[in-house]
This record gives structure tokens, sequence and C-alpha cells, in this order.
């Protein structure tokens, strides 16, 4: 009986906070989300759930413009509009120069994503080639800077860490030591 009573109260308070929060019970982890809640908004490109650029395969990638999240609605749009007059048409003739205009959208479509990926690989081609000249330059000056290190180790020195690039310093960015007071 005591135990009944407990998760009746139980209960209760979680619905009561619910509630209070304004928010909808499934935010609190209590049972599944309802269908309505679930709908992803329309991806552009097609079918499935629209990804949000920062999250496509676990990179980081910048938000489309708002001018490119428009061209592509379009071409999106033409692309479905010839696609359904060509499936409603009965003349032949028509019908094939329906399919031809849908052909010539669907090419260009896919030549400014070619583009596109041709602009990103050269970018990772050219970070490639950054990255290279600095594991060659760590792996010369690799000796030198160790025995520093040593030397500043044993000396009783804090050692500096070097930066690599604009405001890096990773995750764990360096506080400063506190000032002796005098």
């Amino acid at each position: 009986m005591k135990k009944s009573i407990t998760c009746l109260l139980t209960a209760v308070f979680v619905a009561g906070v619910a509630v209070a929060e304004g928010g909808p019970w499934w935010k609190f982890g209590l049972g599944k989300r309802p269908a309505q809640e679930m709908s992803q908004p329309e991806c552009p490109q097609g079918e499935g759930r629209h990804p949000d650029m920062r999250e496509m395969r676990g990179r980081k990638r910048p938000m489309m413009s708002e001018e490119q999240r428009t061209k592509i609605k379009a071409h999106y749009e033409k692309v479905h509009r010839l696609a359904e007059a060509a499936r409603a048409e009965t003349d032949p003739v028509k019908k094939e120069e329906l399919v031809g205009q849908l052909r010539v959208t669907l090419m260009e479509g896919a030549q400014q994503m070619q583009a596109e990926f041709s602009k990103r690989l050269e970018k990772a081609e050219k970070d490639v080639a950054r990255m290279r000249e600095r594991l060659e330059d760590g792996e010369k000056n690799m000796a030198a800077r160790v025995e520093e290190h040593l030397q500043q180790i044993l000396s009783g020195e804090r050692p500096e860490r070097q930066r690599h690039g604009p405001g890096s310093g990773g995750r764990h960015e360096r506080h400063p030591e506190p000032k002796p007071s005098e």
C-alpha cells in the first residue's frame, strides 16, 4: 500500500512539473512522442528527413545561405512539376518534350552538385597539404622540442603550449596563472 501511494504521488508530481513548465510530458522521458511531433521538415533534395548541415556524417559544415536554400527549393519544385506533367501527358510527342526538359533540368542540378563537390575537394586537398607540412616540420624538430620540454620540466618552469592557429587551444583553454600577492 505504501509503495503504491508513493508511486502515485511521484506520477502526480512529475505531471504537475510538466504542466507547470508548460512542456509536454514526453520531453520528460515519459513515453514516446506523438507522431506529429516526430515529423521532420521536408528535405529540398528529396526523401528522408532534412539533416541539419552541421550534423551530417559527424562533420561540422557551414549552414546553407538563404539564397542557396531558395535555389535548391526552386530546382526541386521545377523537377517535380515537370515530372508530374510528364506522367499526366497522354500525347507521346509532348511527353517526350517534357521528359527532355526534365532530363536537362536534372543534368543542370547534377553539374551544380559536381561543381560544389569539386570546390570542397580542392579545399580538402589544400588542407591535407598544410597538414603534411606541419607533420614534416614536427618530425624534423621533435627531438629539440622534447629536449626543451624536458629541461623546462626539470627546472620547475611551466612549459608553454604552442598554439596552432587563430583562437586555438582546443577544448582546454589555458587559464592564466594567479599572480602572487606582495
